[in-house]
C-alpha cells in the first residue's frame, strides 16, 4: 500500500470512529440516559463536555453514566463539580460513591444534604436513598466485626468460568457448572452445582415460579438417575437470589449467596446450618468476605486448610478477583480502634494480612499439586433409603440426626455380623462332632433373631430421620 494510499484509509478510520460519538444528538444521549441506557449516551456526553467542561449538567450526567458503568472513581470528580454548582441530584450519587468507598460518614452527610435540598421543593427522599441508608448502618455493624484473617493469594480470573480456578480436594467436594445437571433441570444462569466426593448428591440455584433463584437439591437414585430437585428451604430465600452454593463435608454447614435485604450490595456471603428439622436462619458472615459489590461462592477445602471466595470488589470488567486465605475454627476480630480497619475491610493490600516473616509458597505449592480428577475413595458403606436411593458416604447425609442414627445402626450391624461368624463357627464345631454346642447355638440364634429385629429398626429409624 502507498503512503497517500495509507494516510487516506487512516483518515476514513479516523473520521469513522469520530463519527461514532456525534451518531446520537444530546437529546437523544438524555433519552438515552433516562431510558438507562449509560453506556450508549456516555460518549455523546464526553464529546459535549469536552467544548462545555464548566456545564453543570453535562458534568452531572458523564458522572452518572460513569457511576453506571461501575467505574466510580473516574465518576466522583464530575459529580463533586456539579455538587459545588448546587446541581439537585448531584449529593443523591456522591453518597452512593463515598459508600462504595466505605466512608459511611461522608455518604451519610451527603444524604442529609440531597434530603434536605428534596424538603425546600417539598419532594420525598426516594425510596433507594433509604435503603442506603440502611446499608450504611449495616457496614457500620460490619466494621466494628472485621474478621482477621490471612489472605495467602489474590488471583484475577474469567468471570464467566471463575469456578475452575478453585483447586480443591476430592473429599471436600466440587463446584461444577450447570452442565452436570440432568438435560431437563432447570438451573439459573448463572449459577454453579456443588457435589460432595461421592457426586451422590448436588445443589445448585435454580428459578423459582417467581423467577427468583433459590438453591435446590437432589440425590442419585440406585439406578444412577436422578431424583426430582427439591427446593433446600426457604428459611434461605431472604428475599433476593440465592446461589453459588458450597456444602461443608460435614453436611451440616452450608455456605451460599444471596442479594435480598441482608446483603451489603449485590451478592454477599452466607452461612447455615441444619438440623433434623431442615436448615436454620442463615447469617451473613460479613467483613472482609463481604462488601458494597458482588461476593460469592466460599469454599473451604479442610484437607489443604484453605478457603476461596470470589468477589467484584475490584472492578476488573470481564474479570473477577480469587481471595485464597487460611480460615480459623474460631473468629477472631480486629478490634475497632484498629488504625488500618477500614483497609483490612477492605482487602486494599492482602499482604498486610501476611503475619510477619511468614511465607505461604509452601502451601501455595501443595494447592497446585492437587489432582481434582483423582479415583473416588472406597464407599463407607451401602444404605439403601428406599425410593431407589442408596448412600455410600457420610457426607450423603443431609439430616445430622440421620447421621448420628446411622453410626448407631452400623454398629448394630458390626455387632450382627459378629454374632453371625460365631453361630458359622460353632454350626461347623458341631457338624465336626462337638453335640456340646446344641444349647449353645439355639440361643445364639434366639439373639440372632433379636439383634435382627433390633437392626431393623435401626435402620427405620436412620430413614425416617433423613426423609
Amino acid at each position: 500500500m502507498s503512503y497517500i494510499k495509507l494516510r487516506k484509509y487512516i483518515l476514513g478510520v479516523a473520521v469513522a470512529m469520530a463519527s461514532t460519538a456525534t451518531a446520537y444528538t444530546l437529546d437523544e444521549a438524555k433519552e438515552m440516559y433516562q431510558a438507562g441506557d449509560f453506556a450508549g449516551a456516555l460518549p455523546v456526553f464526553e464529546e459535549a463536555l469536552a467544548s462545555k467542561p464548566k456545564d453543570p449538567a453535562l458534568n452531572q450526567w458523564t458522572g452518572v453514566c460513569l457511576l453506571r458503568e461501575g467505574r466510580h472513581d473516574e465518576a466522583l470528580p464530575y459529580l463533586k463539580f456539579a455538587d459545588t454548582k448546587r446541581v439537585t441530584e448531584a449529593p443523591r450519587y456522591l453518597a452512593e460513591i463515598a459508600f462504595y468507598h466505605y466512608a459511611l460518614d461522608e455518604a451519610d452527610e451527603y444524604i442529609d444534604k440531597y434530603e434536605a435540598s428534596l424538603k425546600k421543593s417539598r419532594k420525598q427522599l426516594p425510596e433507594d436513598m433509604d435503603i442506603l441508608r440502611e446499608r450504611i448502618g449495616m457496614a457500620r455493624a460490619m466494621l466494628d466485626r472485621v474478621e482477621k484473617i490471612v489472605i495467602i493469594d489474590s488471583v484475577a480470573v474469567d468471570r464467566d468460568q471463575f469456578f475452575k480456578a478453585y483447586r480443591l480436594a476430592p473429599e471436600s467436594g466440587s463446584v461444577n457448572s450447570t452442565e452436570v445437571l440432568p438435560k431437563s433441570v432447570a438451573a439459573a444462569d448463572p449459577s454453579t452445582v456443588y457435589m460432595p466426593e461421592t457426586r451422590n448428591f448436588m445443589i445448585w440455584a435454580a428459578p423459582d415460579s417467581a423467577e427468583n433463584f433459590v438453591l435446590t437439591g437432589a440425590s442419585r437414585l440406585f439406578d444412577g438417575s436422578w431424583e426430582t430437585p427439591a427446593p433446600l428451604g426457604s428459611v434461605l430465600d431472604l428475599d433476593g437470589d440465592s446461589n453459588y452454593p458450597f456444602m461443608m463435608p460435614d453436611g451440616v454447614t452450608l455456605y451460599y449467596a444471596n442479594n435480598g435485604e441482608e446483603s451489603l450490595g449485590g451478592y454477599d456471603i452466607f452461612i447455615s446450618r441444619k438440623d433434623e428439622d431442615g436448615f436454620l436462619q442463615p447469617q451473613n458472615i460479613g467483613m472482609p468476605y463481604n462488601s458494597p459489590y458482588d461476593d460469592y461462592l466460599l469454599a473451604i477445602d479442610e484437607v489443604t486448610g484453605v478457603g476461596w471466595w470470589a468477589t467484584d470488589r475490584n472492578r476488573l470488567g470481564d474479570y473477577i478477583t480469587i481471595y485464597k486465605f487460611i480460615p480459623s475454627d474460631l473468629r477472631n476480630n480486629y478490634p475497632v480502634d484498629y488504625p488500618e480497619l477500614t483497609d483490612m475491610a477492605r482487602i486494599t493490600d492482602y499482604k498486610s494480612t501476611w503475619e510477619d516473616g511468614k511465607d505461604y509458597a509452601d502451601l501455595l505449592d501443595a494447592i497446585k499439586e492437587i489432582d481434582p480428577d483423582k479415583k473416588l475413595r472406597k464407599p463407607d458403606f451401602r444404605f439403601a433409603l428406599g425410593q431407589g436411593r442408596v448412600y455410600i458416604s457420610w457426607n450423603d447425609f443431609k439430616n445430622p440426626r440421620a447421621r448420628k442414627l446411622m453410626k448407631r445402626y452400623l454398629d448394630d450391624k458390626k455387632h450382627l455380623d459378629g454374632q453371625l461368624a460365631t453361630l458359622e463357627k460353632m454350626r461347623r464345631q458341631y457338624r465336626d462332632g462337638d453335640t456340646s454346642l446344641k444349647t449353645a447355638i439355639l440361643n445364639m440364634e434366639a439373639e440372632i433373631d433379636n439383634a435382627r429385629s433390633e437392626l431393623k429398626k435401626s435402620a427405620n429409624d436412620v430413614i425416617a430421620a433423613e426423609n
